[in-house]
């Protein structure tokens, strides 16, 4: 009876430690492409349970490892379960380098995750910055493009993606460009002036790799050109709208002065800009590589209580109208002509009856 009792209370307490003991599962992508994010996703709640094992706010660490030959630390981020039991977190891979990693969620106790748990994942990740060739290049003089050439092996046809950044700021992109069946692509990206421009192409496998060009010069100096110009009355509730009929090359759109203006574009690839780095004192500029098509520009100002007249004035442009359709481009409502006030009954029944005594007379 003694040895059935000890069994029973042993029994007993391996069920109330498992009880205890919190289920948690992290979970990761077999394989990620260097110059990826590796995200790792998790939860704390196991099979059909309706609650999570673990409250809302526990944290703790994840920790990335290097695991191809012996195991050291390159990253750690904190978790936090969430309301509904998940938990995530984020890895920058680049600059890793390739080969096996291991995930691992750690234990704050040792006791608080119950053996049924999920705590490590083993990661793979692969350098494709090999299969890329630049033939163009890397350092170029200022023409108004950037002549981007090369190859990308086992893509095929498949096409690449292509940003183009500088400082921070798109300048291309980021669009898929077409390759040939051996890889091989070729675009000229329109830029504004000499610099650094980062280049980064991917497909939809993910990150592939990057390359630097330095650009030397800057635009020529063009023969001076009368800006021309059109004007429309402008507020916040009730923008102004232009159609600037562009030359080829460097398209300077400038704004009057007196208010603090701001100008949106939509250039000939539809792209939306803004542009509002001026105050009250000078006009706004705006600058653009054009190849000869319409670019629509809108124009109203900074605060709600200012209203006036906005002179938009072009160089390198064959005109500029104030345009009734470009509202549409940006996503506003098109203005409606304004419909003839209806005239009074009274001054109506006047009309009326000056004829009728006009005939008796």
């Amino acid at each position: 009876m003694k040895r059935i009792a000890w069994l029973t209370l042993i029994a007993a307490m391996m069920l109330v430690s498992a009880a205890s003991a919190a289920y948690v599962a992290i979970s990761a992508p077999q394989t990620v492409y260097v110059g990826d994010q590796l995200k790792v996703t998790g939860t704390t709640i196991v099979g059909g349970l309706p609650k999570p094992s673990l409250d809302a706010g526990f944290s703790t660490e994840v920790i990335l490892y290097r695991a191809q030959y012996t195991k050291h630390e390159v990253g750690r981020q904190t978790i936090v379960v969430q309301e509904d039991g998940s938990f995530s977190a984020t890895f920058e891979t680049a600059g890793l380098e390739p080969g096996q990693y291991s995930i691992e969620i750690i234990d704050p106790t040792l006791s608080t995750f119950g053996s049924s748990s999920t705590k490590q994942r083993t990661v793979t990740l692969v350098d494709r910055s090999g299969s890329l060739t630049i033939s163009s290049p890397l350092n170029q003089d200022f023409d108004g493009t950037l002549d981007l050439r090369g190859v990308i092996s086992g893509i095929g046809d498949a096409g690449v993606r292509v940003l183009v950044e500088q400082d921070g700021f798109i300048v291309y992109g980021p669009e898929y460009v077409g390759t040939d069946k051996n890889g091989a692509f070729s675009v000229e990206v329109p830029i504004s002036g000499g610099g650094t421009y980062e280049v980064t192409f991917s497909d939809t496998k993910g990150y592939i790799g990057d390359a630097v060009f330095v650009v030397m010069g800057t635009p020529a100096p063009t023969t001076t050109q009368a800006m021309i110009s059109a004007s429309a009355s402008a507020e916040r509730s009730a923008p102004a709208y232009f159609e600037v009929d562009t030359k080829s090359g460097i398209v300077t759109i400038a704004t009057s002065a007196g208010i603090d203006w701001v100008i949106e574009y939509v250039d000939e690839d539809g792209g939306l800009h803004k542009v509002n780095n001026k105050g009250m004192l000078e006009p706004e500029i705006a600058e653009l590589v054009a190849r000869g098509g319409p670019v629509y520009v809108k124009v109203y100002p900074m605060s709600y209580n200012d209203r006036g007249t906005v002179q938009v004035s072009a160089s390198n442009a064959d005109s500029v109208r104030v345009s009734q359709t470009a509202p549409g481009l940006f996503g506003d409502a098109t203005p409606t002509p304004a419909q003839a006030a209806p005239v009074p009954a009274a001054l109506a029944l006047l009309a009326i009856l000056v004829v009728v005594l006009t005939r008796r007379g």
